[in-house]
């Protein structure tokens, strides 16, 4: 009995790991953690929502401007401008992009006075930047991430740190762009 002993315990130290292992990620009890704050979108990209690209090979900072712009809307934009300028020597690799609603010239031309790019926004971008107010957008064009509206000046603030420390990740992360 005693020949066997560590036999046993060798088998206890190896065999017994893999299986708990088995067990726990066939079972579902192990949930997947996550890093990114926003949420993250599939199968979405320009040519999908028969958009033009406005900016190709470059990330994408998204955002919907209604044909009123409340001091909601105003924060958002100021926050937009912020976080571009928070990236640094990297912001030359992102650039905001502004979707108007038909019939806003007046703020095309503001707009473009502030150093964004802007764009027409067809009926399908306008349904999703209402749902996500900003997206972040690969250089191919696929729309990565959206972030849900947030209510008020803090939560605004919250949700372009957020928004910053994933954009972080995904340029360290990529080579193009």
């Amino acid at each position: 009995m005693n020949s066997r002993a560590p036999l046993i315990l060798l088998l206890f130290a190896f065999v017994v790991p893999v299986a708990a292992a088995y067990l726990v990620l066939n079972q579902g009890w192990y949930q997947g953690g996550s890093t990114n704050k926003g949420t993250l979108l599939t199968s979405l990209d320009y040519r999908s929502m028969a958009q033009p690209n406005p900016v190709e090979r470059h990330w994408q900072l998204l955002t919907l401007v209604p044909a009123r712009c409340d001091a909601q809307c105003e924060d958002r934009l100021t926050a937009l401008q912020q976080i571009h300028v928070a990236l640094g020597r990297e912001k030359t690799r992102v650039v905001p992009v502004l979707y108007l609603q038909q019939g806003q010239s007046e703020a095309t031309r503001l707009l473009s006075e502030r150093g964004f790019t802007t764009a027409k926004a067809n009926d399908q971008i306008s349904q999703l930047l209402q749902r996500y107010p900003l997206v972040i957008v690969d250089p191919m064009g696929q729309w990565v991430m959206g972030y849900e509206p947030a209510e008020g000046r803090d939560q605004q603030i919250a949700q372009g740190k957020a928004l910053l420390t994933d954009l972080r990740k995904m340029l360290k992360l990529s080579r193009i762009g």
